[in-house]
């Protein structure tokens, strides 16, 4: 049996900046000290026309490349997870094959979307399709372009950011890849989400609002509070380690302070975790893989030969995962 093994990474960031000041100035409407202090977001950085989601996934996706000298016929398979694609069909991963030179070699290339949750979820499956023998390297890639889906009127759209992140992934005869939990309440699906789609892909749906992010109701604000601690429980029973064999969590970045609580819940010291809010702020499915990235050229990942590396993300939906890896 083969596992799973993290070999590089690499992300992208769009160049424009909007501060949380300008934003108030846009929007009329106050964040801080609120955001800074407690989201851990103090600015975003937005996507232009150019940088639609298969250009920043296809740069981050070279990046990656470029990390290990590897080069893009290497690779076998490339799973790419976003919930704001370029088109509803087709998939964005195909274009992201052909823009990074791989189409020659025709590896297999398809989107997965649970929304904010495809983080972790993406690095399961990969790891998988390795252990099954049916692929040697995999990459996968988070993408967000959520800015686009702004009506630039809420205070909680200061929340967004653009940006891409991909990992490589090889097959090892040494783990790896340990395993995942995950759960899922379909009772949330309506509360958040973008709700444009079939039989609403019209100008009655653009009229109502459809095409755009559209918060109907808040989640409980203990979601991740709960959810997080149970799942990192549930995933030490499941794979045979303990909080001490941590080396680094990555959650999902959406909020600070529930992150260092949840620390606090498990006992586990803030250094094991690492945060990018205040560089990148908030980019959905890409953000794991940016803060592993940043965390890799920090020298956070130097020290975590044998240790445990858990991805723990969470969308709406509502679903979240957590995968573990041993360093």
């Amino acid at each position: 049996m083969k596992y799973a093994k993290i070999i590089s990474s690499g992300m992208y960031v769009p160049q424009k900046v909007m501060t949380n000041k300008e934003f108030e100035q846009i929007t009329n409407m106050v964040i801080d000290p609120y955001f800074t202090e407690q989201i851990g977001i103090d600015h975003r950085h937005l996507s232009q026309t150019h940088e639609t989601p298969t250009f920043m996934a296809a740069e981050a996706a070279k990046k990656a490349l470029e990390r290990i000298d590897m080069k893009p016929d290497q690779i076998d398979l490339i799973i790419l997870g976003t919930d704001t694609p370029e088109a509803v069909s087709p998939p964005d991963a195909a274009r992201v094959q052909y823009l990074i030179g791989a189409s020659k070699a025709e590896p297999l290339a398809f989107n997965v979307n649970a929304s904010c949750a495809n983080g972790a979820l993406l690095l399961d499956i990969a790891s998988r399709y390795i252990a099954l023998g049916d692929y040697k390297n995999v990459m996968v890639i988070g993408v967000y372009a959520m800015t686009k889906f702004l009506s630039w009127k809420y205070s909680w759209e200061a929340l967004f950011s653009d940006g891409a992140g991909a990992l490589i992934l090889t097959a090892d005869d040494k783990p790896g890849y340990l395993g995942s939990v995950s759960r899922c309440d379909g009772s949330w699906w309506y509360n958040w989400g973008i709700y444009m789609g079939a039989g609403t892909m019209n100008i009655e749906g653009i009229d109502r609002g459809l095409h755009k992010l559209d918060l109907r109701a808040a989640y409980p604000a203990t979601v991740n509070e709960e959810g997080w601690p149970m799942l990192i429980n549930k995933l030490m029973e499941k794979c045979n380690f303990s909080k001490e064999e941590i080396g680094m969590i990555f959650f999902t970045q959406v909020r600070k302070r529930t992150i260092l609580k949840v620390l606090e819940i498990l006992g586990i010291s803030e250094d094991k975790t690492h945060m990018i809010m205040n560089k990148y702020g908030y980019t959905g499915s890409a953000c794991v893989y940016m803060a592993y990235d940043d965390a890799f050229d920090c020298g956070k990942m130097r020290n975590i030969d044998g240790k445990v590396v858990i991805f723990l993300t969470s969308g709406v939906g509502f679903q979240q995962v957590a995968v573990a890896f041993k360093g």
